[in-house]
Order: C-alpha cells, then sequence, then structure tokens
C-alpha cells in the first residue's frame, strides 16, 4: 500500500483510462517498477503506454532521461500528464517508434500489451528489440491472466526474471544478440 503523503501528492494525476487502475495502485506497481529498474546502469529509458506518466515520473528518478510514448488519440496531453518535469520528455506517439535504432539501455512497459492483439505485437515486439542497445533491458509488467504473452517476445528476448504480485506480472528480459 502507498503511503497517504504519496496518494495525496499523486491525485493531481488522474487515473488513465486504458489501465484501469486507481492511483494508489499504479503508485504501488510504479515503485515495485523502479526496484526491477534500478538494478541497472539506465540512462535512456523508454516507457511505452505511459498513459498518465505516473510511472515516469518515478523512473526518472532511477534514469538520466525517459521517454514516455503515448496515442492520446485526440485527447489534452496535458490533462493526462500534468506534473511531468525535469528527465521526461513526453511524445504522442507509438508505434512503429521514432527513435533510431540502439538508442535506449532500457524499455518498459505496464498494462500495455494485454490490449494488442498477438499479429501486432510481433511487429512491436521488433521494434521494442531495435531501439535497445545490445545490453538492453526490457521490463514487461502485465496482468497476471496474460502471462503467456511473454513467449511472443522469446525470439528476441531471453527472460531472466519472472515476478509475480498482486495480479500483475513482471518479466525481465534481455535482447538476445542478432
Amino acid at each position: 500500500m502507498s503511503s497517504l503523503f504519496d496518494s495525496i501528492n499523486a491525485y493531481d494525476v488522474k487515473p488513465f483510462k486504458r489501465m484501469g487502475v486507481t492511483i494508489d495502485e499504479e503508485i504501488y506497481y510504479a515503485k515495485l517498477l523502479m526496484n526491477f529498474l534500478s538494478r541497472f546502469n539506465l540512462n535512456k529509458v523508454l516507457e511505452i503506454g505511459c498513459g498518465n506518466c505516473l510511472i515516469s515520473m518515478y523512473a526518472r528518478k532511477i534514469a538520466k532521461q525517459i521517454y514516455a510514448i503515448d496515442d492520446w488519440k485526440g485527447e489534452d496531453i496535458n490533462k493526462w500528464t500534468k506534473g511531468v518535469k525535469d528527465n521526461v520528455t513526453i511524445i504522442q506517439n507509438l508505434f512503429p517508434l521514432p527513435f533510431r535504432s540502439s538508442f535506449f539501455d532500457g524499455v518498459y512497459s505496464f498494462l500495455y500489451f494485454y490490449n494488442v492483439t498477438k499479429k501486432e505485437r510481433k511487429d512491436k515486439i521488433e521494434e521494442i528489440h531495435r531501439v535497445l542497445k545490445s545490453d538492453g533491458i526490457l521490463v514487461l509488467a502485465d496482468i497476471d491472466i496474460m502471462r503467456s504473452i511473454r513467449k511472443d517476445f522469446l525470439t528476441y528476448f531471453d527472460e531472466v526474471e519472472l515476478y509475480m504480485d498482486q495480479g500483475i506480472f513482471i518479466s525481465i528480459m534481455k535482447k538476445k544478440s542478432p
């Protein structure tokens, strides 16, 4: 459970529709994800499907530069990303990823891929693989009942750790060499 202080401050951020979680739950998951991401020396990190950027705000404490990317489908981005500052760059776009190859040390997504069909997933996984450096990591966090989607990533990534908590799974994957 998040602290009362975190909850009070976080309510400047609205829950993002696609995620279906409360702000308190999102804070809990953000802290959990940061425990995993903090194990790595990360300069540039990409968050796929950032929604309200609450997790990005936590990630900026462990990486030098966060690129938060989503498609707000014509909505006011400022409404969803209020409070984002410092080393977070917000980009209105999703796939194909608008970054050069081998640009990121790490990529993470939270509750994004359960919305993606198997056919679309392959192209998105290839794009993630393309933008990650050769020693890059992917942290995939999604709902527990969808944990079999991890198999779709194993062509391009090696899973090094799987963790389950509060109805979600977190898979830590390393980029495979070409």
